[in-house]
């Protein structure tokens, strides 16, 4: 019984039985009267519906009465009950990385998992972060599974099966009520009009003010603040006995705070001012002390349409999916530790308008801005740290067909083509601030809020695939698998910071004093050699 297991059969012992089982040869008898109580649980994951005992593969079910029993309403309700698993999600809602057996993900990069809804897979990793009140079950595949899934599932994948009419008519609605104006709304209702057809619409609703507030400005929504809306749509046709489609569509807001965190800059050449720099995370009080207020905004759009159809000797699967989500982040600035603004009036007079104003150590407001009277970190009451604007906006196509043969026979293959294009937008806007508030744009002139160092970049990438698979069982307990894939990826990148564009502080040159006039865009410096603006490779694969 690895250490693993034992952990969470003893916190988790509705989902114990899962784990257990999926290894039937690290099973433990101490184990088989708890498996028992429980219905005989039914994997997808591996793309044919087979027990979770028969299941070669290292997989964490969470059913449908676990989900409800354990309020999962959120990604980070459900990898909680993951062994195995984490979750970093604190800059912004866009921002979800997860770890699946060590293998993480990185902010800007593509995600490291697949992302699997009603057998459609979802390549944006914003899509992971929003509500689930609406699965029937969850199943996380864990170590690589690019076999199934293709490109981005090293780490495993996130499997989730959203919930099917099953009445004429059905609807459920849950609603809460807590401290800090915290309100939960969930509803669905559907129904199926005839055997063939069924529909369903769901939404939901959450808002909160959060946990902290501004220290310095007195707001208490503005730090942890949450309000999101969602509304889902979905029908379900079978216009022959042989013929299935599923069509769903989706649109979300996000309206929320950002940069949920206090930042610590340990540079070289403060370590001597002692123990303020090696403070012990256990004891940190989360003090917010910015002078600009954050935000954090996302607007989602999704359309898919899934098909199967039965030929008798085997099943053709396909999928389409057209994904569009934006987001965009603002808030207070991470540049007053190194220097760049202290010559700048406005840092100087707002540093002498709240000099001894308590903040989070080790920075501290002395009298004058200029080292080593003031010691600035990130987030700070004054305009020495500036302010920031990002916008990560990502718009998917993808399709998938298989031709599966039946899963009641020794012998078993697949075979398909996919593709996919992805646009993605990411900028981040360093600003100068003067006190005058945040202008939301990726570059601006604006005298309230200049735009000091911009980076922008818009990227292109087309993916094809083509697979199959055979799995042959040798014995009643002995299966072997071969497949092949083959991938063939093409990106473009182009810079879109504006060439003409010239710093007030910051130089090409490490060392030169801060007389601006240099170009914006770093790729535009003097001594900044193979500068290109547009970039493009191939990349292809045989796994």
């Amino acid at each position: 019984m690895t250490p693993e297991r034992t952990r969470f059969s003893l916190l988790r012992p509705a989902i114990a039985s899962t784990l257990v089982v999926a290894a039937p040869l690290a099973t433990a008898p101490a184990f088989a009267a708890e498996a028992e109580q429980y219905d005989e649980i039914v994997v997808t994951a591996l793309g044919r519906a087979t027990s979770l005992e028969d299941s070669p593969a290292a997989v964490t079910v969470i059913t449908q009465s676990t989900l409800e029993r354990k309020g999962v309403e959120r990604v980070e309700d459900f990898v909680n009950l993951v062994p195995g698993m984490t979750i970093v999600n604190s800059a912004e809602v866009a921002d979800t990385q997860v770890n699946i057996r060590g293998i993480s993900g990185a902010r800007d990069g593509e995600i490291n998992y697949a992302l699997v809804v009603d057998g459609v897979v979802i390549t944006d990793r914003s899509a992971l972060n929003r509500e689930w009140n609406n699965a029937a079950q969850i199943e996380v595949l864990k170590g690589p599974q690019s076999a199934l899934y293709g490109r981005s599932a090293a780490a495993g994948a996130i499997v989730i099966t959203t919930k099917k009419p099953q009445s004429p008519f059905e609807a459920d609605v849950k609603a809460s009520a807590g401290e800090n104006s915290a309100y939960l709304l969930n509803g669905r209702a559907g129904g199926q009009v005839n055997d063939g057809l069924a529909w369903q619409v769901s939404g939901t609703y959450r808002d909160s003010d959060g946990f902290y507030e501004n220290d310095f400005t007195g707001d208490d929504d503005v730090i942890d603040n949450f309000e999101s809306w969602a509304v889902d749509g979905r029908v379900l046709w079978d216009p022959t006995d042989n013929l299935s489609l599923d069509f769903k569509a989706r649109y979300g807001e996000v309206d929320a705070g950002s940069i949920v965190f206090n930042s610590i800059f340990h540079l070289p050449g403060f370590t001597g001012f002692g123990a303020d720099f090696y403070e012990n995370v256990n004891g940190n009080n989360y003090r917010f002390y910015s002078n600009v207020d954050s935000s954090n905004d996302q607007e989602s759009r999704e359309f898919s349409l899934r098909v199967d159809y039965d030929l008798g000797w085997a099943d053709v699967i396909g999928w389409g999916l057209y994904s569009d989500i934006d987001n965009s982040l603002g808030s207070d600035g991470t540049s007053g530790a190194f220097g760049f603004f202290w010559g700048d009036q406005d840092c100087i007079d707002s540093t002498a308008a709240n000099t001894g104003f308590p903040t989070n150590p080790p920075t501290y407001i002395g009298a004058d801005p200029v080292f080593p009277n003031s010691l600035f970190g990130a987030y700070t009451p004054t305009t020495c740290d500036g302010t920031q604007w990002q916008e990560r906006n990502q718009k998917d196509y993808s399709f998938e067909v298989r031709l599966r043969s039946k899963g009641d026979q020794r012998l078993r293959w697949e075979g398909g083509l996919y593709y996919l294009n992805i646009e993605r937008e990411v900028g981040v806007n360093l600003g100068i601030d003067t006190g005058a508030g945040l202008v939301e744009k990726l570059f601006t002139t604006d005298p309230r809020n200049p735009t000091e160092q911009l980076l922008r970049d818009d990227f292109d990438t087309d993916v094809w695939a083509v697979f199959g698979q055979l799995s042959y069982d040798i014995t009643d307990d002995l299966v072997t698998d071969f497949a092949l894939r083959y991938d063939k990826e093409s990106r473009d990148a182009k810079s879109t910071v504006p060439t003409g564009a010239t710093t007030q502080y910051l130089v090409c040159t490490p060392g030169d004093p801060f007389t601006g006039g240099d170009p914006i865009n770093p790729g535009l410096c003097p001594n900044v050699t193979n500068a290109n603006s547009s970039p493009s490779d191939d990349w292809d694969q045989l796994q």
